[in-house]
């Protein structure tokens, strides 16, 4: 059965300071209007110095965290090439998957690369994966991989290469990244779609490989991504693992919560009449 998450991230980021009460506030309502399952934790990088109050303030709304994103960061230090900051990058990824089993978390979203120089020496990203998967491994985490931006080659293309490796691998397959790749139509016909045990949902607004236009990060039906064609395919093949929303609501005061909730049940109607 489909399950809807969303982000934790939609609401709270650096234009509030991620301020981490606002979770507790706002998803359970939207929990028990079933429009969510339950939420897809965003680990801040602000959030190494306060994981105990975070996990104190989030453990008492009892809302389910089956998924964690990790701290991007990991993935931009692993890009820098360099051995020191590498296992700097390592000790950190320790932290995020103590953090993630403690709340729960069966699911780790993972950026194997990023930042500026990005995928530039991916060779040298990959080469840490037998760490990377130990350290999940220790936690009892699922290892899944997000085709995140890339600068040389594409998010698929990186993923075919992963996948040559190691075989059981598993993908998180993010629609604006997709559309930015131009990759949204090739990958419902990749080999290694049923290595996709998680979907994120958000759209892009411009012609593929625009890195001006990564963000803002719209809504479904706001930008180019045919939606409707997503969600048929999907339903044609069988897709039944889960989804995260991940287009954020920010307001100067407060989230615009009848604006996710109008987002929340567009992805309500068209995934749940495909269970």
């Amino acid at each position: 059965m489909n399950k809807i998450y969303c982000s934790s991230g939609v609401m709270v980021g650096k234009i509030n300071n991620n301020d981490y009460t606002l979770i507790t506030k706002y998803f359970p309502p939207l929990i028990n209007k079933g429009l969510i399952y339950g939420v897809e934790f965003m680990f801040s990088h602000s959030f190494y110095d306060k994981l105990d109050d975070i996990y104190n303030e989030i453990s008492k709304s009892h809302i389910p965290f089956d998924i964690m994103h990790f701290d991007k960061e990991i993935g931009i230090m692993l890009s820098e090439c360099d051995d020191s900051i590498s296992k700097k990058a390592m000790k950190l990824l320790e932290i995020n998957c103590s953090f993630a089993k403690r709340i729960g978390a069966k699911k780790g979203v993972f950026h194997l690369w990023g930042g500026i120089k990005s995928d530039s020496h991916i060779e040298y990203n990959i080469s840490f994966l037998p760490k990377i998967i130990d350290t999940f491994k220790k936690y009892d985490i699922e290892l899944l991989i997000e085709n995140i931006p890339c600068t040389v080659s594409s998010g698929l293309s990186v993923w075919r290469k992963l996948y040559g490796y190691l075989p059981d691998i598993g993908f998180v397959f993010d629609t604006r990244f997709g559309a930015f790749h131009g990759e949204m139509a090739e990958i419902f016909i990749e080999p290694i779609w049923k290595h996709i045990k998680h979907i994120h949902i958000s759209d892009y607004s411009s012609y593929p490989r625009n890195f001006s236009k990564i963000r803002p990060i719209l809504h479904p039906c706001e930008g180019v991504i045919d939606f409707e064609f997503v969600f048929k395919k999907l339903k044609n093949m069988g897709y039944n693992r889960s989804f995260t929303l991940e287009s954020p609501v920010f307001a100067e005061n407060e989230p615009d919560i009848l604006k996710l909730e109008s987002t929340l049940a567009y992805i309500n109607e068209h995934i749940k009449s495909h269970d």
